[in-house]
């Protein structure tokens, strides 16, 4: 079977994080007779380990969940599962993996290095990483070094992209829950405005943070609040996300949030609460192995990091890791109802997995 028929199949079962029973079944069935231990470390997750009796073991990591979007591509593959879709290319990456596993299989004596071949769930929600990570598996099979894929539009198509140290941003989802007194308008005094309150932590925030000097997104794109035009408001609530690309810088702005908001709380005699899901670290390449195999995998080295979160990040601070991003042009673009790519590139990531598994290295 192609890597591309692979991907089509894939396409047409698109699965929400923690839910990818019908895509852990058809791996499953793909790889039944491999010669291989399976593991399941999670209801939904495929851990496949190839034992060459090697000194080293690296594992190749592909993520499993699709989006909640209705597919517009009018591909004869097009999702059968309505009001879901693969728009983030992990279909091509789950059929680059299992392309890569059908070589390992046919060529174990080939295999310079143990293989673990990991279908992680959940990536777009609430990191699926960490649950990997917290069963443990990754240690018991004794992986030390981790590798993974992006397929990445505005890159240039086919080619391998990567950088040392931050390459995808830290990222949050931030929730401000500001509670008010309501009362007739024509009785403000007496009242607490949540409104009013609301609008003056953003625009604060906003001034307070714009002189930040190192790479960050602070946005607030959703606000709910009040209840008629004539009434001050008893509640506003904030839905936002913060980015960065360093620990340090992350972590303080969300302390300057906290901060302003317990001044503010103080100010009006109220209660303002925030809260953070969905924490995704930054994706912090091993500096090291991006020199190592630079030249090995014809590496293009990106010059500035990129805003998107991904939770590969969780990996990469517990084991020696490399993110990899393959350019599939301009023509299409992540989350979007018509995302598709040409599937040539497909062969490229295959190719990598290949030279990566067949490449003995000493340290």
């Amino acid at each position: 079977m192609s890597v591309a028929s692979i991907r089509k199949d894939l396409h047409q079962i698109p699965e929400l994080g923690r839910q990818e029973y019908k895509t852990k079944e058809y791996i499953l069935n793909f790889v039944k007779d491999f010669k291989c231990e399976i593991f399941t470390p999670t209801k939904t997750s495929v851990v496949l380990y190839f034992d060459c009796q090697k000194e080293h073991t690296i594992c190749f990591r592909a993520d499993m969940d699709a989006l909640p979007i209705c597919e517009k591509t009018n591909l004869e593959f097009q999702s059968k599962h309505n009001g879901l879709m693969h728009a983030c290319a992990h279909d091509g990456h789950m059929a680059m993996l299992l392309q890569f596993a059908l070589f390992a299989n046919e060529n174990l004596d080939k295999l310079q290095n143990n293989i673990v071949c990991l279908f992680q769930p959940s990536e777009e929600d609430n990191c699926g990483a960490n649950d990997i990570i917290e069963s443990k598996i990754l240690t018991k099979l004794n992986v030390e070094r981790i590798f993974g894929f992006h397929i990445w539009p505005n890159l240039n198509l086919g080619k391998i992209y990567t950088m040392p140290k931050g390459m995808l941003a830290s990222s949050c989802e931030v929730n401000i829950d500001i509670v008010g007194k309501s009362v007739h308008a024509a009785n403000k005094k007496d009242g607490i405005d949540a409104l009013y309150i609301a609008t003056r932590l953003i625009n604060e925030y906003y001034d307070q943070m714009k002189d930040l000097d190192q790479p960050h997104l602070i946005h607030f794109g959703k606000m709910v609040s009040g209840t008629a035009r004539n009434i001050v408001a008893s509640q506003a609530k904030i839905e936002g996300t913060l980015r960065a690309f360093s620990d340090e810088t992350f972590d303080l702005i969300r302390i300057k949030l906290q901060q302003l908001a317990s001044n503010l709380a103080k100010m009006y005699n109220t209660e303002i609460n925030v809260s953070y899901n969905g924490i995704y670290p930054a994706v912090i390449n091993d500096s090291k192995l991006v020199s190592e195999y630079k030249d090995v995998l014809n590496l293009e080295i990106l010059t500035k990091p990129f805003l998107q979160a991904e939770d590969f990040g969780c990996y990469t601070r517990h084991i020696k890791s490399m993110f990899m991003l393959i350019g599939c042009g301009s023509e299409h673009l992540l989350h979007t109802d018509t995302f598709d790519f040409d599937m040539n590139i497909l062969n490229v990531g295959v190719e990598a997995y290949v030279t990566l598994a067949t490449f003995k290295f000493s340290d």
